[in-house]
């Protein structure tokens, strides 16, 4: 091994993905106001291009617009998960369906996400991100529209399924964007308004279907979802534009003879001046990669060796299947005549305690999350560790097991409605709190592969609420509230404990991890 290679080796041992050099001037302690001024000024000369085109240069009024516009598309997916949730007694009248027939709607949607994200993932890296938002909104609008008018069960939940796929982008391709147009000292704040906005969408979607369940019957909860698409379609088509932009060191051969398709691409934007805002308007900008779809699309179960992914992935499917699972069994534990015996109109204001959980886990996991990884990386002279912000999650495994617990008892007693109301709200709040954590650290660890480390997120999310759709609701019928939430909490504390040993040795496995995924 010569010089040069040892030098290499020795760098990616130090700064394997997910540590970086946040702080070059380490002095007396200073207050967080001033150590994020420091960070904002020392992370200019991180960028690799000064071109006005660049994403991460673009003024920050156009990367906040950027990022409400595909928040909002992420609100929409997320709350058409639950829209039906208190309206199935409704749709099994309609249909001569039993209640857990109808539940698999949502599961069935969760299926479709997966398949998008496994359909979307390849397209959004070949030909850019722009055309699978725009696309996927256009779908949308038409799968909502078909779910409203479904003349069937089966109609329903192919509708269903369609919806899932059309609206995947906005699950899985947001969070790369965020990665795309922010430094990463600024990525957790608004990771945290992406979960804020994507559990809003699951905890406010039921409550306003309840009122359009109850005035006008559950097909206007679909057609408002059809309204809403159309909305987020004009955001889209005004705002989104294209955030690829090649980075990282290239090869001599590139800098020489040749140059990928990217990096083609970037440097022709580097050497325009601003693009005018009808040229970002564009769908098309050519194809970005010489590789085929295909093996891009097997491309994300190459980093299935990766620790900090199966972690990550874990954790996420588990916090936000579980709200999947409180969605599907909902109606069920207080519609019915066992259970508290709400009107759908009261059942959607359950979830107002939850919303409020969300907002507190959102904040929580993203601003102070960005504080305490700050702090976290001046006192460690300077450099910033991936795994500083896995602390995070024991306030998040604590609210999520406790209220898990808490639930399930308060229902199988009849406590009064209150008590299953404020578990709601924590649940809520551990299980955003750990997803945000999740997704940030995954985006550290895997910055050069954040589109294909995402949909292993959303492959695995889904198939969990997929999965536990088939069966949840005779499961709470078979043992109880009690018990299947205490199993539920047992199997969460279970998995979360894996954070411990990954705290400690997370440094060491990524170095490990150099060239093998």
């Amino acid at each position: 091994m010569d010089t040069k290679d040892e030098v290499k080796s020795v760098e990616l041992a130090l700064y394997p993905p997910g540590t970086q050099v946040w702080f070059t001037n380490v002095g007396p302690r200073q207050s967080i106001p001033e150590l994020r001024e420091q960070l904002n000024d020392q992370a200019k000369p991180t960028q690799t291009s000064d071109s006005p085109n660049d994403p991460l240069n673009w003024p920050a009024w156009r990367r906040d617009i950027l990022l409400f516009t595909a928040g909002f598309n992420s609100f929409l997916c997320a709350a058409l998960c639950p829209i039906l949730a208190t309206g199935f007694p409704a749709i099994s009248e309609t249909f001569g369906v039993s209640n857990q027939q109808v539940s698999f709607n949502i599961g069935i949607y969760m299926l479709g996400l997966g398949v998008g994200a496994a359909v979307w993932s390849p397209t959004a890296a070949l030909f850019g991100r722009r055309p699978v938002y725009v696309a996927g909104s256009v779908l949308l609008i038409a799968s909502s529209a078909w779910a409203a008018a479904s003349p069937s069960y089966a109609s329903l939940m192919i509708a269903r399924l369609v919806q899932g796929i059309a609206s995947s982008p906005g699950e899985f391709l947001v969070s790369v964007t965020i990665s795309e147009i922010y430094q990463p000292h600024e990525r957790g704040f608004r990771l945290g308004i992406y979960m804020l906005l994507l559990a809003a969408g699951k905890s406010l979607a039921p409550l306003i279907g309840a009122g359009v369940i109850k005035g006008l019957g559950w097909r206007w909860a679909l057609w408002l979802t059809t309204i809403l698409s159309g909305i987020s379609f004009s955001f889209i088509f005004l705002f989104a534009r294209e955030t690829y932009w090649a980075r990282g060191a290239r090869s001599e051969i590139s800098t020489a003879s040749y140059r990928t398709l990217g990096e083609i691409y970037t440097d022709n934007l580097s050497i325009s001046p601003p693009l005018p805002f009808k040229h970002t308007m564009a769908l098309w900008n050519g194809r970005f990669q010489e590789a085929s779809w295909l093996s891009l699309a097997l491309k994300p179960f190459r980093l299935l060796n990766s620790v900090p992914l199966l972690w990550s992935a874990a954790v996420y499917a588990l916090s936000l299947g579980w709200l999947a699972v409180l969605a599907d069994t909902i109606s069920h534990l207080f519609q019915s005549v066992d259970g508290y015996g709400f009107t759908p109109m009261q059942t959607g204001l359950l979830y107002i305690s939850p919303l409020l959980g969300t907002i507190l886990g959102s904040v929580v996991g993203g601003k102070v999350s960005d504080i305490l990884a700050c702090m976290k990386a001046y006192r460690n002279n300077g450099i910033y560790e991936a795994e500083s912000r896995l602390v995070m999650l024991i306030p998040a495994t604590i609210a999520t097991v406790i209220a898990f617990g808490g639930y399930g008892w308060s229902i199988e007693t009849h406590a009064h409605w209150i008590v299953p109301t404020v578990c709601f709200g924590f649940i809520y709040f551990g299980c955003i709190l750990g997803s945000t954590i999740a997704v940030t650290y995954c985006l550290d660890c895997h910055k050069s592969s954040a589109i294909e480390a995402q949909v292993i997120l959303s492959l695995l999310k889904n198939s969990h609420g997929l999965a536990f759709s088939l069966f949840v609701v005779d499961w709470v019928k078979a043992s109880g509230p009690r018990d299947t939430f205490l199993e539920i909490a047992g199997i969460h504390l279970a998995f979360l404990l894996a954070t411990v040993p990954l705290y400690i040795y997370g440094k060491r496995v990524r170095v490990w991890m150099q060239g093998k995924c």
